[in-house]
């Protein structure tokens, strides 16, 4: 909890936001600009450590002044009244305080120019009032200056005028950087080998090219209309647009079809046909390109104009000419798992055009058939009928293409699709009863005793009974974690009990397994419901009593106050029921009480009173072995303080001394303001009265208020 000691001090002599704990380094936000460190180490050095040579006389403490600006300043005021180029430097020297940097300038439809302070600031010959504010105001947010301005003159282009310094018109490569500029197909557009022709940036923008985020492409089609590159390369002034594709497609690359695994070979195409030949009549290339299908190649569409059996191999029937490689198709098939379809296999028996596109019609328009249509010669069934291949609808032939796992259960029960496939088939159970896939349920261990799922089998007649044969299924127990509430988790341990008992002494009777199993509470237990039905004090241990048996204790610690209650050393004298639910609810809403309230007889102090035990008043250590710093968290330049308990318990002073007569600890502990202090309250009562440095003497600030690291 954040506590307020003394006032906010708030030091402005311009727009400021300071750090909260460091009063050392304090940073003003100024409007116009940036940001500007204050260094409190530096000034106290050069000061001889004396606060009050700037407090309250230059800067006011406790009430909110008004921004002070420079011009204020060169009168005197705040900073000024130092910093006159005698006692301190000048104002004039402004990059002491203001730091300057690389400026960004963001350029409508071309992109960003760097202005450097550094560069111009470099060459001797300029200082900041050069600049501010009669031609830039330092801030962010200046107006933005076109290029036609500032050859008139204005912004950068007063001193960019071809006499001050090189011209804003003409010279564009000395402020914006150019680059090589990479475009769809392979193609890049060089800047620099065309400013290496005597071309200057006005030839081609904005007339023929609209810089930045809002230019745009243009096709083929309309450079061939002289837009664009085809401004100039309309074969008179430059090569040609149409026909001269490899000037500038340099790399044309092999296009691979990823669904498909087609691959189509430019290398080989352009040996023998020039681009003109399929761009962009049979294809149009770039972000309008579209992909055809099979069926349509074999209507003329895209390959398929040239690739028709006479002027090249056709599309049909010439599968492995083009798609180079087939991969495993996978099939999920919702119901019953994962189908792989290997073309591998197959192609060692039967060509492409034996399936594609009769019985398969690949690609987008590939659809899927239910085992029914299958058993109808659809699909995979024309083949697979029995005759030609295994039947695909015989349930003896299931796994060969659906595989087959283990199926894991809660409670480590395991079912084993090959054994039970050594006896069964996969109709035997499936869909009648097991669903596969996600809409299957789980079964209970009495609904399986009823005849359902397992237990249609697992009756003791056709298979081992599901009742009493638990470790047939369930190949290991498990350790149970109970979370209790009031008491934290709990252990069972089956390892333990599995030595002295068999399952079914406490499943399904005392103990519902999985879904079905509910929970206890202690006096259910004393009067013989689950645990209890064996830990009655004969058969085991009562759970009434032997409380530790079961329920891990634990040395509790109090976090704020440093505490620690120690089950342990107090199992020694005493049972849990003496404090456990009379004085202690275990559990997570238990309260919390005051060092007071306990002083009252409540809680501890309903022991510890001095009698029975120790009492909670004035043995402070013997609960809190060890006490921590205190940090005030004190908002804005005044500094966080941090109370060193340790420090004072050093020079002889005990708990009491303080609590609960000056400082009452907890939560209703109060702050107090730095007037009380002085008045004699908190630590004025000893920090003011000759005990201690003195909470009046602005000397000392710094002796609570400082970085805390």
């Amino acid at each position: 909890m954040k506590r307020l000691l003394i006032p906010a001090m708030l030091l402005l002599f311009l727009p400021v936001l300071l750090f909260a704990r460091d009063y050392r380094v304090v940073t003003y936000k100024t409007e116009t600009a940036g940001t500007i460190d204050f260094n409190h180490p530096v000034h106290l050095k050069a000061l001889g450590n004396n606060c009050t040579l700037c407090h309250n006389t230059l800067f006011a403490i406790g009430t909110k002044a008004a921004p002070v600006t420079m011009k204020e300043m060169e009168g005197g005021k705040s900073c000024g009244a130092c910093h006159t180029g005698k006692r301190a430097f000048a104002l004039a020297e402004c990059t002491r305080c203001h730091v300057t940097k690389e400026v960004p300038v963001d350029i409508p439809n071309f992109g960003a120019v760097v202005f450097s302070h550094k560069f111009h600031l470099g060459l001797g010959a300029y200082g900041c009032a050069d600049c501010h504010n009669a031609l830039f105001g330092a801030r962010t947010d200046n107006p933005h200056v076109t290029m036609k301005e500032m050859e008139q003159g204005r912004s950068c282009g007063a001193c960019h005028d071809g006499n001050t310094a090189f011209s804003a018109k003409g010279d564009c490569t000395k402020c914006h950087t150019v680059r090589d500029i990479p475009f769809a197909a392979d193609a890049t557009f060089s800047h620099t080998a065309h400013l290496g022709f005597g071309h200057v940036c006005g030839d081609c923008h904005s007339r023929l090219f609209v810089a930045g985020p809002k230019s745009k492409r243009y096709t083929m089609q309309e450079m061939e209309a002289q837009q664009s590159c085809g401004g100039c390369h309309n074969g008179s002034t430059a090569f040609s647009v149409k026909g001269d594709c490899g000037r500038c497609h340099t790399a044309v690359k092999e296009v691979t079809f990823e669904k498909s695994e087609a691959l189509f070979s430019h290398k080989i195409h352009t040996a023998l046909l020039a681009c003109g030949s399929c761009h962009s009549g049979i294809f149009v290339g770039g972000v309008n390109s579209r992909r055809y299908t099979m069926a349509e190649m074999e209507k003329g569409l895209s390959c398929g104009v040239c690739h028709e059996d006479k002027t090249v191999f056709g599309v049909r029937g010439n599968c492995d000419r083009c798609h180079v490689k087939t991969k495993d198709v996978s099939f999920k098939t919702g119901a019953a798992g994962i189908v792989i379809f290997s073309h591998g296999s197959h192609k060692q028996m039967y060509g492409c055009g034996d399936c594609h596109n009769g019985i398969f019609t690949a690609g987008a328009e590939r659809k899927s058939f239910t085992m029914a249509q299958m058993g109808q010669g659809k699909s995979c069934g024309a083949c697979h009928d029995g005759k030609t291949a295994f039947a695909a609808t015989a349930a003896a032939n299931c796994g060969t293409c659906h595989p087959l796992r283990d199926v894991m259960l809660p409670h480590d029960a395991r079912f084993p699709h090959v054994k039970h496939l050594e006896s069964l088939t996969c109709s035997d159970c499936h869909n009648g009863l097991f669903l596969p896939g996600l809409g299957n349920r789980r079964w209970t261990m009495a609904q399986m005793e009823q005849g359902n799922s397992c237990g249609a089998c697992h009756d003791g007649s056709s298979a081992f009974t599901v009742k009493g044969s638990c470790g047939r299924c369930h190949t290991s127990t498990a350790e149970v974690a109970i979370p209790v509430p009031q008491t934290g988790v709990t252990r069972f341990s089956h390892t333990f009990h599995t030595g002295l008992h068999a399952c079914s002494d406490c499943h399904n009777g005392i103990f519902g397994a999985g879904a079905s199993a509910r929970r206890h509470t202690m006096a259910d237990m004393e009067k013989g419901g689950s645990c209890g039905a064996c830990h009655d004090g004969k058969s085991a241990f009562a759970v009434k009593e032997n409380c530790t048996k079961c329920h891990p204790v634990k040395e509790i610690a109090f976090k704020e106050s440093g505490a620690r209650f120690s089950h342990t050393f107090h199992l020694n004298a005493y049972g849990c029921t003496d404090c456990h639910d009379a004085l202690f609810k275990p559990s997570a809403d238990n309260r919390r009480w005051t060092m007071d309230e306990m002083g009252r007889g409540n809680s501890c102090g309903a022991c510890h009173e001095g009698k029975s035990a120790f009492s909670v008043a004035g043995d402070c250590e013997k609960c809190h072995p060890a006490t921590k710093g205190v940090k005030y968290e004190l908002p804005g330049d005044v500094g966080s303080v941090l109370f060193s308990h340790k420090a004072h318990s050093a020079k002889g002073y005990g708990c009491v001394d303080c609590h609960s007569k000056i400082i009452v600890a907890g939560a209703v502990r109060k702050s107090h303001t730095m007037k009380e202090m002085e008045q004699g309250k908190s630590c004025g009562a000893c920090h003011g009265f000759s005990m201690a440095f003195s909470v009046k003497d602005p000397i000392h600030c710094d002796k609570c208020h400082q970085r805390l690291y």
